[in-house]
């Protein structure tokens, strides 16, 4: 029996799932057909890779090793294609890339509708998550790249992070908030009767915070809602007293229409926040992936985002 990339996918994949069901329909195979490929391999290596129990299945000793060298053959499978694609110069294909929450809510949404217009044949799988997630699914090269904040976790030395320009944080509450009315002298005092709203923070922000608010340290912030969704914790803080941890890019249009308004409590007081875009370094980006990168540097540094077409109804209905 042969060695193939396709066995290897499916053992990866039923490693990840530790679950023969659950791997075959993430696969979309049927749970017996997934059964016959990892026993293929199996009897091709001459090893055990699976432990099959009850509870779900773990890879052997042999298994891990075969595992580790799976996901490298897999992530060199994959960066010969983009190599190709790289060569064929084609506008067309995959990318997939990772965002943190916070550059997310900053770029992602004119990001995505200027590419539905000027690369129709792309196909573009983003995922939202925390930098540690993201960081794992690099490390799996499940990612081409990401976009995040990184220097609570910095990325391993093979890979290559590029500044992005920089974006301000800071605390924000709706117009009209009580804590509007506070004396700056005073504002940190009233700042304590008013819990927080923010994504999953690194260790930095949460000690910055914590400062902040005067408490004794991050496990002690008093954080109400927590979630990776800016424009859920926007709307949290602009319907009840709930103070907003977030950058001034991602609720821009808040900011302009007075609806969101920063306390004088600048944050970080070290300087601004730093974005990064982060890849592994004997990945080859395709000139696509490089044209999203070079959009989202010019969204973070204050380009005109591209109108949704609910914006572009609305501004055409006010001009008639």
């Amino acid at each position: 029996m042969s060695l193939t990339i396709r066995s290897l996918q499916h053992f990866s994949v039923l490693a990840e799932e530790r679950h023969f069901s659950r791997a075959a329909q993430r696969l979309h195979l049927t749970q017996s057909a997934l059964t016959r490929s990892i026993q293929a391999l199996e009897e091709t290596l001459g090893l055990v890779l699976v432990d099959r129990a009850s509870i779900g299945v773990t890879p052997t000793q042999a298994g891990q090793m075969v595992l580790d060298r799976s996901r490298r053959i897999l992530g060199d499978v994959l960066a010969l294609r983009r190599e190709a694609e790289l060569i064929r110069g084609h506008d067309s294909g995959h990318v997939s890339f990772g965002v943190g929450a916070f550059p997310a809510a900053g770029f992602l949404s004119p990001l995505l509708v200027r590419l539905a217009r000027e690369h129709p044949g792309l196909s573009v799988h983003v995922e939202i998550e925390s930098w540690q997630r993201l960081l794992d699914k690099l490390l799996q090269d499940k990612l081409d790249f990401a976009v995040a904040v990184t220097h609570s976790l910095p990325p391993p030395a093979d890979f290559i992070v590029r500044a992005l320009p920089p974006q301000h944080g800071g605390l924000f509450v709706r117009a009209g908030h009580p804590l509007q009315a506070a004396r700056k002298p005073k504002l940190r005092a009233a700042l304590a009767q008013y819990r927080l709203a923010a994504t999953d923070l690194p260790q930095r922000a949460r000690e910055y915070l914590a400062k902040l608010y005067q408490v004794d340290g991050p496990d002690a912030l008093p954080i109400a809602f927590e979630c990776d969704s800016v424009g859920a914790l926007r709307d949290v803080a602009l319907g009840s007293d709930v103070v907003l941890f977030c950058t001034r890019e991602a609720i821009a249009g808040e900011l302009d229409r007075g609806t969101l308004v920063p306390l004088p409590l600048p944050y970080p007081a070290s300087g601004p926040l730093t974005y990064n875009v982060i890849h592994r370094a004997r990945r080859s980006l395709s000139p696509t992936a490089e044209r999203i990168i070079a959009l989202v540097q010019g969204f973070l540094a204050g380009e005109a985002p591209v109108p949704t077409p609910g914006a572009r109804r609305r501004g055409a209905a006010r001009r008639g």
